[in-house]
């Protein structure tokens, strides 16, 4: 029977392939300052939507060691350590994928508590992920930090000590924390968005209209006989 063949890196993974990526971050394998799912999609998400693209394999250090970047994990052999890698990579391609060509189908993993109409979002360990993922380039990052919109700030609400203690002393209601996980997919999109914008190259020189070509007022003159003449030009 001849085999299948593995996934390429474009592929998406599929729901047992998420399970799996989460159960090896979960493992005894892994430092105990590892990343867990939520905050990897939180940490990739930033590091695609930014200034500068940072290569995956910068951010590998601090997947293992949310906290120094420096512990890292203990693969029992090569084949496993591939495996990771592997799903990581699908991850980010994935991710990277529906932020630039299906933002509308953007939804960032996080977490639920309770069951039924009790059921809680928890966006923090999401939100911390992000925060750590602009840490990578501050410098970069710098003018949106300065003057941060609506958008980043409610990220930093939930995934910074500074605004976890403003949570805690603002006493916020569910309603307020439900709202609030709602409109993640929204804020990280409109970033996404925004340094997109940024980056786009400046248009230097309109498309210059020939004098022998239809003027663009839609006259059905040519041009040098219409808007191009002297006469249309002078004060």
């Amino acid at each position: 029977m001849p085999q299948t063949p593995a996934p390429g890196p474009d592929t998406p993974l599929s729901d047992t392939e998420l399970d799996r990526l989460e159960q090896l971050l979960d493992s005894d394998d892994m430092p105990e300052t590892v990343m867990d799912i939520s905050m990897l999609d939180g940490f990739f998400t930033a590091l695609l939507s930014g200034p500068k693209l940072l290569p995956p394999t910068q951010a590998l250090p601090w997947i293992w060691d949310s906290e120094e970047g420096k512990a890292q994990p203990r693969f029992k052999d090569k084949q496993q350590a591939e495996e990771f890698l592997g799903l990581l990579m699908r991850y980010w391609n994935m991710l990277a994928t529906t932020l630039s060509e299906h933002p509308d189908d953007y939804a960032p993993l996080i977490y639920l508590n309770g069951e039924g109409d009790e059921q809680e979002s928890i966006i923090e360990e999401w939100c911390s992920g992000y925060v750590l993922g602009l840490a990578q380039d501050p410098q970069g990052w710098a003018p949106m930090l300065e003057e941060p919109s609506d958008e980043l700030s409610l990220i930093m609400l939930y995934g910074t000590e500074e605004g976890w203690a403003q949570l805690g002393d603002q006493q916020l209601d569910d309603d307020y924390h439900r709202a609030a996980a709602d409109a993640l997919a929204d804020c990280a999109t409109a970033i996404y968005d925004y340094w997109r914008q940024a980056k786009a190259p400046p248009i230097r020189n309109a498309a210059k209209v020939g004098r022998n070509d239809p003027c663009p007022c839609g006259s059905g003159k040519k041009y040098k006989l219409c808007h191009g003449a002297p006469a249309a030009n002078e004060p």
